[in-house]
């Protein structure tokens, strides 16, 4: 099955379904183990991730991509298994500061449906700002996702 995204009323939409119970596709969104093994975009390797699963615990995921060591820290603002889990990131301005923090909110929602779960995720907050010399923030984010959706129907296929 295929990765839909879309930017929407200024907001990433990712979704897509999965052959999978609701339950263990949500588990794979809040057991450490899981999540180290599917998340980040796909030059993402040596994932480490320490994850609270309840509000107001960590949900941080810290990678290297590209020999680069990117943190990666947020706060879970929801929890609902397996229904819904949400959770919120600061990122700081522009490169010489001049920007204001952004915080981005991260929500995902997982519904039965014939064959499996559906996932929807709506990301929304991210700056406009370019990253890397010219490169948009938001076109890194909406490949990490697209990529990382990806990741997660590959792991869900060879755990069942």
């Amino acid at each position: 099955m295929s990765t839909e995204v879309k930017f929407q009323d200024g907001n990433l939409v990712v979704t897509r379904t999965y052959d999978a119970p609701r339950e263990a596709v949500f588990e794979a969104w809040v057991e450490t183990s899981k999540v180290q093994q599917w998340w980040g975009c796909g030059d993402c390797t040596n994932v480490r991730s320490e994850i609270e699963p309840k509000v107001g615990g960590r949900y941080n995921h810290h990678m290297t991509i590209h020999g680069m060591e990117v943190p990666g820290f947020a706060t879970l603002t929801e929890y609902d298994p397996p229904a819904r889990l949400a959770y919120s990131s600061a990122i700081p301005g522009g490169p010489d500061a001049s920007m204001p923090s952004t915080n981005m909110v991260v929500a995902v929602d997982f519904s039965e449906v014939e064959g499996g779960t559906l996932v929807q995720l709506t990301h929304t907050g991210i700056p406009d700002m370019k990253v890397e010399g010219d490169i948009e923030l938001r076109e890194i984010i909406r490949t990490g996702w697209t990529a990382a959706f990806g990741k997660l129907d590959d792991f869900l296929a060879q755990a069942a």
